[in-house]
């Protein structure tokens, strides 16, 4: 059924999130360890806000059949996570052993606690490779407010994604399979070709 009434809000926005580029005084809301319904793959999620506007950075479970490249996306996991919660707590702080994944977030999200409650920072915000905002996957992206503007370690790189792909279009001029085929022939004139003769 189809209530359609003067309640429903047509005009305003159901959510808001922060656009790309480089953000002053932006808060970290909350942070969770979560388990994707539909594949079951495992992620730390990121709550950032600003004004109303929001920024969710997802840090997933590292995947890989090679030992070696596993290590590699584990330790730059790490290292991210890191830059984000030496932003709240001290780095001696941050300091533990997990045997997994899950544990690695559990750790982190005790450690952390509520320490980011009423702090600043600044944060740089790109498209990810499937064109969600969110932060980029090499540090940095984030630092304290205190740090000044002019002194900030924050820039946009050649290599920051910072404008969406775009879908792919169908053309806009298409040719009529209908269309009659001429043929110009020396001396004789317009004829149509043997393939659009008609076979009666």
């Amino acid at each position: 059924m189809y209530n359609v009434n003067t309640k429903i809000d047509s005009e305003s926005r159901s959510a808001n999130f922060l656009d790309v580029g480089i953000h002053e005084s932006v808060e970290l809301t909350g942070v969770e360890y979560k388990v994707s319904p539909d594949a079951g793959n495992e992620f730390m999620v990121f709550h950032f806000e600003r004004d109303g506007k929001n920024l969710s950075h997802t840090e997933w479970k590292p995947k890989d059949q090679d030992p070696e490249k596993l290590e590699n996306k584990t330790n730059n996991q790490i290292k991210r996570v890191k830059h984000i919660v030496t932003k709240f707590i001290p780095e001696d702080q941050y300091v533990f052993i997990a045997n997994d994944f899950k544990s690695f977030c559990e750790n982190t999200i005790k450690l952390l606690g509520n320490t980011y409650v009423g702090k600043f920072v600044r944060v740089k915000v790109v498209y990810s490779f499937n064109n969600y905002t969110s932060l980029p996957n090499y540090v940095p992206f984030i630092e304290k407010m205190e740090i000044p503007k002019d002194q900030s370690k924050l820039e946009i790189l050649s290599i920051d994604k910072m404008t969406k792909e775009k879908a792919d279009v169908e053309p806009t001029v298409q040719k009529n399979p209908f269309e009659t085929k001429v043929d110009e022939l020396a001396g004789d004139g317009p004829q149509v070709s043997d393939e659009n003769k008609l076979p009666f």
